[in-house]
């Protein structure tokens, strides 16, 4: 290989490295690990209004929760969606929006200190969110219950989120079966370790252990 052939080459590395880093930004907000991948549109514009607005919205809400953290990153989604990107993963912490082709994103296991999955689910242009019951604040609602975590899917965030900060503290069952017709699936993990799911999640997507 000649000279010449080697600084092409070393050109096509930098150009690699250069779309790679655009395509993905890495940060902490929220008291939880964020990471926005974009595989299209305006890259670096949509990264870093995205990433300067998920901070904004940190320090004006040192203790944020579930919630909050849904609403950013359902405002992440629209300011992608302005600035023409139609393939991404916003994630931040255990909330997930998918935007495009659908990817598959792992389930974080409620008894593993670390970040481990004990599934992973296949998301179309879907977001999950994921609440796990020994990171909140105890209450006498929450010991009562036998849930250890939920997962929604669904496609706002928001509502996600409300809706398993509101779940966590029923019974499984009937937890299950305040979602029927609602078009939310779910999967939760309960304290005995059992793993339920609606009918409607076995039926169009797959959960892989």
């Amino acid at each position: 290989m000649t000279e010449y052939d080697n600084s092409i080459q070393r050109v096509k590395e930098l150009n690699t490295m250069t779309k790679a880093y655009q395509s993905q930004n890495i940060f902490f907000a929220f008291g939880v690990l964020c990471t926005l991948t974009v595989y299209n549109g305006n890259r670096v514009h949509a990264l870093s209004k995205a990433k300067a607005y998920a901070q904004e919205i940190d320090r004006k809400n040192r203790f944020a929760d579930a919630v909050v953290i849904g609403y950013a990153a359902q405002q992440i989604k629209h300011i992608f969606v302005r600035e023409g990107v139609t393939e991404a993963v916003i994630k931040l912490g255990d909330t997930v929006i998918n935007m495009g082709k659908t990817r598959r994103h792992g389930i974080r296991n409620p008894f593993s200190k670390d970040p481990r999955y004990f599934a992973y689910l296949d998301l179309g242009k879907k977001s999950m969110v994921t609440l796990i019951a020994s990171e909140l604040q105890e209450t006498a609602f929450t010991q009562r219950s036998n849930i250890a975590s939920v997962t929604l899917i669904g496609s706002n965030a928001v509502q996600l989120s409300e809706l398993c900060a509101a779940m966590i503290g029923y019974p499984p069952e009937e937890a299950l079966t305040l979602l029927d017709g609602t078009g939310f699936e779910a999967i939760i993990v309960t304290k005995d370790e059992q793993v339920l799911t609606t009918s409607g999640l076995s039926q169009k997507q797959q959960i892989a252990a």
